[in-house]
Parts: structure tokens; C-alpha cells; sequence
């Protein structure tokens, strides 16, 4: 839309500063401290940060920008019939593999009259926070489960000038204490879309410095692909001191 549509100043501004919040992929992908960084501003910590005392870093994220987008789309708007609903990924829900569908509507799809798309804009708008809210459900811990923890998120990313959604999930094992971070155990699942790809996704074990990691690609050429790669990739887990157990590749989504 911003870069076909002749916006409002103030919508093209909130515009600009939702796709300021997207990770780059390109160059290797981003290093730890990025990755931690986009993952504390992805928005589902938002009212946990505003708790905690930290407006300044809450006001950045992504549920803030998309809360000031939507409100300044609304205020160029006003009342207006809805636009047909589009198609969208299931949503998220505890305990459920992250899956990465591909985009029902393509950017050729939009309409060129700029209140038509920004009538799109805002509907989108509102479904990626609705999106954002069951994430934050599915993220809350379980009453009965002090030490255990599952975060649920979208990541926008861009690979090679082509946006998409890393889908993903971080679970904490429940038994992990505190005073004992060097055994924790965590699980990482996540799922993309990319056109010369189609659906890719993993899913990495790590407790101590052991880990095992399942990759998977719905298209048989990407699964090829991937498995050419596992030697390379067992070699870099051994410069980052991680001992490095099975790693699978298999065709089709794991159930």
C-alpha cells in the first residue's frame, strides 16, 4: 500500500513505523541480541512492560503501531461499509505447530482508489491485532505451572525484498528452576512462507549445551535442499559449543 497509494500524511507516517518494526533475514539472518530484541517488541509483552514500569520501550512495539496506525486510518476514514473479509491463517493456539500460509491476497489484488485500499488497510489492521490479542492468550502460563512458559508470536521479516510472517513458538520446560538457567530446557518452533519455497519449518530443542533439531518443507525440492545442508549446519552448532544431536529433515508438516 505505501508504496502504490498516495496516503495521508499522518496514515503513511504509522504506516511507515509498522514496517519499521521488520527483521531482516538477508546477510546470514539476525544475530541473538536482534533476535531477542524483535522478540521483545512483537507485542505480545505489551501490558507486561507497561506493568513493569517500561512505557518508553512498550510504546515501540508492534501492538502500539498498529493500535496508532489504526487509529489514524479511522480517523481518515470514518464510518465506512467493511470490505469483504479476507482469508486468513488459523489462528494461534496453545500447544498447536506453528504453520505459515501463503498470503490470500496478493499485493496485485489491492485497489488502486486510495480510499478503497486504505479501507483494506484498516480491515488488515484490525485482524493482525485481533491476531496479536490470541497470541497473547495463547502465551499466558498456566495457573499450575509457576516455572513453565510458552510465548506465541508473529515476526515480520524480509528475505531477499520479499515480506512474510515468521510464525513462532518458545516454550520454557516447567520444571526449570530459576538458579539453574544452564539446564533449562527450551523448545523453538517456527514456520515461513516464501515463494521459491513455499512452506519451511523447525523445531530445536535445546537443555544445556545438547540440542536436536527437526526441519521440515512441504515442496519435495526444498526438503532436498535442507538435507543437503545438514552437514554445514551440525558444524556451525559445534563453533557455538552446542553438542549437536539428531537433526531430521522430512517432507510435509510434522502433525
Amino acid at each position: 500500500v505505501v508504496a502504490r497509494v498516495a496516503l495521508p500524511e499522518p496514515v503513511m507516517k504509522a504506516a511507515q513505523q509498522v514496517l519499521g518494526q521488520r527483521l531482516s533475514l538477508d546477510n546470514g539472518g539476525p544475530d541473538g541480541a536482534t533476535l531477542q530484541r524483535a522478540i521483545r517488541s512483537s507485542g505480545i509483552f505489551q501490558e507486561a512492560m507497561l506493568a513493569g514500569g517500561l512505557a518508553k520501550a512498550a510504546g515501540g512495539d508492534m501492538k502500539s503501531v498498529l493500535l496508532g496506525l489504526q487509529r489514524q486510518l479511522g480517523a481518515w476514514l470514518g464510518d465506512q461499509a467493511p470490505v469483504e473479509q479476507v482469508r486468513t491463517i488459523p489462528p494461534p493456539l496453545r500447544g498447536l505447530i506453528p504453520r505459515a500460509r501463503a498470503d490470500s491476497l496478493p499485493l496485485g489484488d489491492l485497489p488502486d482508489d486510495a480510499q478503497m485500499a486504505g479501507k483494506v488497510l484498516l480491515e488488515r489492521t484490525d485482524a493482525a491485532l485481533s491476531r496479536l490479542r490470541l497470541h497473547q492468550n495463547a502465551s499466558l502460563p498456566e495457573p499450575t505451572s509457576r516455572h513453565e512458559a510458552q510465548w506465541s508470536l508473529d515476526l515480520p521479516v524480509v528475505l531477499g525484498g520479499q515480506p512474510s510472517l515468521l510464525h513462532v513458538q518458545i516454550h520454557r520446560d516447567r520444571d526449570a528452576e530459576a538458579e539453574q538457567n544452564e539446564e533449562r530446557g527450551w523448545q523453538v518452533r517456527f514456520a515461513i512462507n516464501l515463494s521459491d519455497m513455499g512452506e519451511v519449518g523447525a523445531q530445536m530443542s535445546l537443555r544445556g549445551k545438547a540440542t536436536g533439531i527437526l526441519l521440515w518443507a512441504e515442496r519435495d525440492e526444498t526438503a532436498a535442499a535442507l538435507a543437503e545442508g545438514v552437514k554445514a549446519l551440525r558444524q556451525e552448532l559445534e563453533v557455538l559449543g552446542l553438542n549437536a544431536g539428531a537433526i531430521v529433515v522430512r517432507n510435509g508438516a510434522p502433525n
